[in-house]
């Protein structure tokens, strides 16, 4: 009896060792699944800051090489993009290159009349001597790993021209729902900053319109005045397609500028429809657009579509997808723009959801996001530039 339990003994304390050996390597496995996973998260986002400051950058070339607004374009858009949460700051001197496009080598090389192409690329990097550092390890560093260098670059080029541009047209869609209630000033002046920025270059056939959406189309109150008397009307917030002046150094159109007024004036609130703001916004294009132009879509959001259950915000969300597919359809290009002074978070869970913004782009158009309400106008006007000047994104 004595020997068996001590053989019962020695058998248990041999399987204690073995889970102990298990859990540590289970430990290991989870440990490294969750540090790879943030190193994957890490690369895409600075693929993604890459991609969007060359864009900024090549677009200020249309007109010959001038490194400076190029260089400047393309790091403010870097720090409006987020990098692991935080805004990612671009060397101009190492992590910007501005020259021409040498087809031949494929390679940016120093500018010279030789060439007919510009070209800038983009380094986004997380690394031991960049700004914010390399990217930090949950559990590695349990292992003596507690860093890990990323990196990732994108170039653009841009055709220098001196010949008239296309006409554009350019249609904000603009999230007006409760959850944007923090950001709608800054949003609504980003907007129209966007619509001075092409009205300052405008040429025949430029149009701009806006929308914005809640639930459905968002309603503003409109105050008239009649012998004395004051009453108010609910009016849609909405600008169907109107040209521009055309003329250098003109005003905004009275109609575009009365939008704003009654855009500023108005209160975000309700549940976030995009379907109905990409809807309106189509049909406008069919209505009143000129094939011949290039018909955009800017979709300013927070990228979360929802209603007052979960069977309504998944309707609500397959039915932007549908209207999205629908724009694609028709020609017509969507570029989106997440915003939110929220962290961002999960679906549901509050802050913004970047990836349904950016499954929502169309024809050739480019998702951005920012977390500072501030460096939206910047974002705003750099895709009015990518619309006058069209540049190339390359890897």
């Amino acid at each position: 009896m004595a020997n068996q339990s001590r053989n019962t003994d020695s058998r248990r304390g041999t399987v204690v060792v073995l889970v102990a050996l298990v859990l540590v390597v289970l430990l290991g496995m989870v440990a490294l699944a969750i540090d790879v996973g943030r190193l994957v998260i890490a690369k895409q986002e600075l693929q993604n800051v890459a991609d969007a400051a060359a864009l900024a950058g090549a677009a200020r070339l249309r007109q010959g090489m001038d490194v400076g607004p190029a260089t400047q374009a393309a790091t403010d858009i870097g720090f409006a993009n987020i990098v692991l949460g935080e805004p990612l700051t671009l060397d101009p001197d190492q992590d910007v290159q501005v020259g021409a496009w040498d087809s031949e080598i494929e390679q940016i090389v120093p500018w010279s009349p030789a060439f007919t192409v510009a070209a800038v690329g983009v380094t986004a990097r997380r690394t031991q001597d960049s700004a914010e550092g390399p990217v930090p390890m949950i559990f590695a560093g349990l292992f003596g790993l507690e860093s890990v260098d990323v990196t990732a670059w994108a170039g653009a080029s841009m055709a220098v021209s001196n010949s008239p541009r296309s006409a554009v047209e350019i249609m904000v869609v603009q999230d007006a729902s409760g959850s944007f209630e923090e950001e709608w000033a800054d949003a609504i002046d980003s907007d129209w900053a966007l619509m001075n920025l092409i009205n300052g270059v405008s040429i025949s056939g430029d149009n701009v319109g806006f929308v914005a959406f809640d639930d459905d189309i968002a309603y503003t109150e409109e105050w008239y005045e009649w012998r004395c008397r004051w009453w108010s009307e609910d009016v849609p917030l909405t600008l169907g397609l109107t040209p521009l002046s055309h003329e250098q150094g003109a005003d905004l159109p009275a109609d575009v500028q009365d939008t704003y007024d009654l855009a500023s004036d108005h209160d975000a609130n309700g549940y976030t429809n995009p379907a109905a703001g990409l809807n309106w916004a189509i049909d406008q294009y069919l209505a009143d657009g000129n094939p011949n132009s290039q018909q955009s879509i800017v979709l300013v959001s927070d990228g979360m579509p929802f209603g007052p259950n979960p069977t309504i915000t998944q309707q609500r969300r397959d039915d932007a997808i549908a209207a999205a597919d629908r724009a694609e359809a028709e020609g017509i290009r969507i570029h989106t723009v997440t915003l939110t002074a929220e962290e961002y978070g999960d679906y549901g869970s509050g802050g913004a959801d970047f990836e349904f913004n950016e499954s929502l782009t169309r024809n050739g158009g480019y998702a951005f996001r920012t977390h500072d309400p501030a460096q939206l106008e910047n974002i705003l006007i750099m895709v009015g530039t990518i619309e006058i000047g069209h540049p190339h994104l390359f890897h």
